[in-house]
């Protein structure tokens, strides 16, 4: 899948009403890829 494939995979969940986070992950299992678990803890705040 080309970034312009992804990009556009991602406009069009966009479109559909689905968040950034969904959409990544929808993203992530189509390309077989684990989509990361992102913790409070582990950001830094500033």
């Amino acid at each position: 899948m080309t970034k312009e494939e992804m990009q556009r995979f991602l406009n069009r969940e966009a479109e559909n009403g689905n968040t950034e986070e969904g959409a990544l992950k929808a993203l992530a299992e189509i390309l077989g890829i684990k989509f990361p678990k992102i913790n409070d803890s582990d950001q830094s705040h500033e």
